[in-house]
């Protein structure tokens, strides 16, 4: 197997929270005088797959039985930076409406992706215009320069049409063992697989995970027993330790960065202010870029899921289904189908500013292709790597490095205000339950009595606070 990538060195994924492609970068490229420059692979569509003011839902279910639509369009802006407030649902049965209405999934839909605002407004009593907007390039500066600087997927998908954890299993281990949501509640024990990282770890291939938190354990290893042994901890650091590698240019081979999911979130997770996250990649891209290891470094930014955020685009079917536990899983659901499209920024000097990319190849790329491109890029033969059919058919990002030589680093600015703070007196949402009760399973506690007991976020910070410690080792 031939080496991919050959001038980088380090690779950088940074997964933030529930954002759709539309509703972060629908109108990245809806001015005239900033187009994209490079459409990949050559010959694909020359037009960037964004927002267009035509596009609508309607806010009466009666329209899935005959009635004329009350439509909500899009529209261009958001009217706050916490837009959607409340939080949509994004559980298996709500993307589901989502996606097809009061209709039963199929490849020839009635109402594709029509079904958004009246999931909105009957699982959030939420007003339906906010789940139509989309934040301009001037709202999200710094993911927009980032995109327009390089290079941005208009068509990577979430692995799972549904929530957080199947979505982060798919891009760790490129499986969810069969599991379609979170979990009620969550529990590791499910997800009991093999990750990346363990490959990694029996290659004798540096890896580190960072998390923007001293208080909360990484998410990631929360998840998977397979990464609870006290012999992994050194692989678990925190934000400032990847500031000082970045800066000493000691990174691993493979970095993954968690935001700050609980106190002072930054993960963009709704309604989380959004400038909170424009900070964090800010910070992400100023350690990265004034690195001495910049011009061998590839940056790669998405989302878990669109979190029922509005996007336009039907995601494909066609999917492999990972394993037998996957066939079906949960819920009857085959694995059959991709989840929604999300934004997926890659940060190089190698990058062609203005580069759109999809997949090269039959299948679309989705959240186990950063798991195909580590595989061929580091050269780990299939006896060796995760047995994900997923992944095997998942195509790489070898087509984004178009230069042949560094091109040279562009300004992108600060945030222009700072965030606006999370009261800490807010109930949980449903990924500060999954980490609570991920981490009572781990503590050896009861899952269910805990989340009983923690009702706000708050409630979180103070069952934290007395385990950090051990949460770390």
């Amino acid at each position: 197997m031939a080496n991919i990538l050959p001038q980088i060195e380090h690779i950088v994924v940074v997964m933030l929270e529930n954002r759709s492609l539309d509703n972060m970068c629908g109108w990245l490229y809806a001015d005239a005088g900033a187009q994209p420059k490079l459409f990949l692979p050559a010959g694909s569509p020359a037009a960037y797959n964004g927002l267009r003011p035509e596009l609508w839902n309607p806010s009466n279910s009666s329209f899935f039985t005959g009635a004329q639509p009350a439509q909500v369009p899009v529209a261009r802006g958001t009217t706050a930076s916490t837009v959607p407030n409340p939080d949509p649902e994004e559980t298996f049965s709500n993307v589901t409406y989502q996606l097809f209405g009061p209709e039963a999934p199929s490849t020839s839909p009635r109402w594709p992706n029509l079904g958004f605002v009246v999931n909105y407004e009957n699982a959030t009593a939420g007003t339906a215009t906010q789940i139509m907007q989309g934040y301009t390039p001037q709202q999200v500066p710094v993911i927009s320069a980032l995109a327009r600087n390089f290079a941005i997927s208009d068509a990577w998908y979430s692995s799972v049409p549904s929530q957080t954890w199947p979505n982060r299993a798919f891009v760790h281990a490129g499986t969810s063992n069969g599991n379609v949501d979170n979990g009620d509640p969550p529990d590791p024990l499910d997800w009991n697989v093999a990750t990346i990282f363990n490959v990694l770890e029996s290659a004798n291939l540096s890896w580190r995970v960072y998390c923007d938190t001293v208080l909360v354990p990484s998410l990631t290893r929360t998840m998977f027993p397979t990464l609870w042994s006290p012999l992994l901890e050194i692989h678990f650091r925190g934000f400032d330790e990847f500031k000082e590698d970045c800066a000493n240019n000691t990174l691993p081979r493979y970095s993954f960065i968690e935001p700050n999911f609980l106190s002072s979130p930054n993960d963009e997770h709704p309604p989380h202010d959004v400038m909170a996250g424009e900070q964090f990649l800010f910070d992400i891209w100023q350690a990265v870029s004034n690195s001495p290891g910049w011009n061998n470094t590839l940056l790669l930014i998405t989302y878990d899921e669109h979190g029922g955020c509005y996007d336009h685009v039907m995601p494909p079917w066609g999917a492999t289904a990972p394993d037998g536990a996957s066939s079906p899983g949960n819920q009857g659901f085959p694995f059959n189908r991709f989840g929604v499209r999300v934004p997926m920024i890659a940060v190089s000097p190698y990058i062609q500013p203005g580069t759109v990319f999809r997949s090269d190849g039959a299948v679309p790329y989705d959240h186990t292709s950063v798991l195909a491109t580590l595989r061929d890029w580091l050269a780990i033969p299939a006896a060796k790597m995760l047995p994900s059919k997923r992944i095997a058919a998942a195509p790489n990002l070898a087509q984004v490095l178009t230069l042949a030589a560094p091109g040279p680093k562009p300004v992108i600015a600060l945030p222009a205000r700072a965030a606006v703070a999370t009261s800490l007196e807010l109930p949980l949402n449903h990924l500060q339950m999954s980490i609570i009760s991920g981490s009572a399973r781990r503590f050896d506690l009861n899952p269910s009595a805990m989340l009983a007991q923690i009702k706000t976020r708050q409630d979180a910070v103070a069952f934290f606070k007395p385990r950090s410690a051990r949460a770390h080792a």
